[in-house]
């Protein structure tokens, strides 16, 4: 029995940017840039030049990745609007699995209303907020912004630390305490969501790192032990808190002594200034949470100006004036 071919290069390109029956589908003319990655694809690849190669197939995966969600959304809402049920979410479904990760698109698409209390719904939209939330946390043009490195030596972090990590996300400081204050101490990763806290311990299990313990809390108590922790940190995560004061007196009654409370958050912005951060009824100033710790007797202990888009404070408690 003889097999077809696996197509390559321009010819794989083109059959997947033409629709089913050879059509091509609708679209503005794309950048040259785009237009000629395949050609630059096989050239690179002809002349064995590794980089060049990856450069343009990089061009090449985001155009077809980009129209290849495009075109199952489509199928999705086109079988929504004909009263197509399980095809419908079949096709999200293939639509998440192929790279959608804007979730408010589906959910508030009326082509998809009649389908809302559906589990199944739900359950892949769910999903998709899971894969964007990742994305975000995760994304490489994070770093740009956050300088982890900087962050972690400027906190200094010490062999046996006892760290808690509130609103842990992905683990992207966890991971990283978790390897420098070592196996013999335990890293708190705390967040309200437990899919997310399932990919942590996950991550961190692939990355061979044991000393991470994860748990859910509420959103109004990190649930900390008491008086046993030397640093607690929130990375963008106190802007989510409502009654900040009463939550910074949880934070302080979780603290060892000559513990730390840590906090990173971002800048106010202006809607349409910044593409990410929390909306603007969520901004918080540097001086309301500097109230907020007051009230808990934690006072700024070192500022760190090098983040540009956060401000960055180490809390410690109040010393009594003599």
């Amino acid at each position: 029995m003889s097999h077809p071919r696996t197509l390559t290069g321009t010819a794989a390109v083109v059959l997947i940017l033409l629709g089913a029956n050879g059509t091509r589908l609708p679209a503005q003319a794309p950048p040259a840039a785009i237009t000629d990655a395949p050609q630059r694809l096989e050239r690179a690849l002809a002349t064995r030049d590794w980089s060049a190669a990856l450069a343009a197939a990089a061009v090449v995966n985001d155009a077809i990745e980009s129209r290849h969600v495009e075109t199952l959304y489509t199928l999705a809402r086109c079988h929504a609007l004909l009263g197509n049920v399980d095809q419908a979410i079949a096709f999200i479904e293939r639509t998440h699995q192929a790279g959608m990760i804007e979730v408010s698109r589906v959910r508030n698409d009326e082509a998809f209303a009649s389908m809302r209390a559906d589990e199944r719904f739900t359950a892949i939209t769910q999903a998709i907020w899971l894969k964007g939330y990742l994305w975000l946390l995760e994304r490489p043009e994070r770093d740009a912004y956050q300088q982890p490195d900087r962050v972690m030596q400027a906190l200094g972090f010490r062999d046996g630390e006892r760290v808690a990590d509130i609103g842990a996300g992905s683990g992207y400081f966890t991971r990283r305490i978790a390897r420098v204050v070592g196996p013999a101490a335990t890293v708190l990763a705390l967040d309200i969501r437990p899919q997310i806290l399932e990919y942590l311990a996950s991550r961190a299990a692939s990355e061979g790192i044991a000393n991470v313990r994860t748990a859910k809390v509420e959103p109004d108590d990190p649930h900390l032990p008491a008086a046993s922790l030397d640093t607690v940190l929130m990375v963008d995560t106190l802007h989510y808190v409502k009654d900040r004061a009463a939550y910074a007196k949880k934070l302080r009654a979780g603290l060892a002594p000559g513990g730390r409370v840590v906090v990173i958050d971002f800048i106010p912005r202006l809607a349409g200034e910044r593409p990410w951060g929390p909306p603007p009824e969520q901004n918080m100033s540097r001086a309301e949470v500097d109230a907020a710790m007051a009230a808990a007797g934690l006072a700024p202990l070192r500022v760190h100006e090098f983040l540009t888009e956060q401000f960055f404070v180490e809390y410690a408690v109040k010393t009594p004036t003599p």
